[in-house]
């Protein structure tokens, strides 16, 4: 497990892909627009520029990318305490081996080292009861439900937000 790098970009972008298209509820993103985002665009998630964003990876024994957890830090001096969990996924072959809590503790680890850092938010699709119940046992409260949060065709979905204090 480590922080993606320029040359995971192909990687990260084919499991995000595979992830947009297999819970196409639970990401913001559609699976058209990420197979439209190029690599290299993908690649600015990993942290260049002196910023504290980052992606985790967490890599099978072929090295191929078995899931990953991305973060990133809130730019605005007044919002600078705060930042979110953006986008996190599990390749099918690899749920039920205890990679998604390993990866959310070791985020949550990289982030309480982050200075000035005191709040850690996500959202989580409300009707997506595994990856609800792995954020309160990481310990993250929940502070609201937006409704109608996003539609995927004619399906409209909540979002559930919670928050970590760190």
């Amino acid at each position: 497990m480590r922080r993606l790098e320029a040359g995971d970009a192909q990687a990260y972008w084919q499991t995000r892909n595979r992830g947009l298209a297999e819970f196409p509820d639970a990401f913001t993103s559609s699976v058209e627009e990420g197979i439209a985002m190029q690599p290299a665009e993908l690649a600015k998630r990993f942290g260049a520029n002196g910023s504290d964003d980052f992606v985790l990876g967490a890599f099978a024994d072929d090295n191929s990318l078995a899931g990953y957890a991305g973060f990133q830090r809130e730019t605005r001096e007044k919002n600078r305490h705060k930042g979110t969990i953006v986008g996190m996924y599990v390749v099918p072959e690899f749920r039920g081996r205890g990679l998604g809590q390993t990866l959310l503790q070791k985020l949550v680890e990289e982030v309480r080292a982050l200075q000035g850092l005191e709040k850690l938010n996500l959202s989580v699709t409300h009707s997506n009861a595994d990856a609800r119940g792995l954020y309160l046992r990481a310990g993250f409260v929940p502070f609201g439900v937006e409704q109608n949060a996003i539609k995927v065709g004619d399906n409209s979905y909540a979002k559930e937000y919670m928050s970590l204090t760190l």
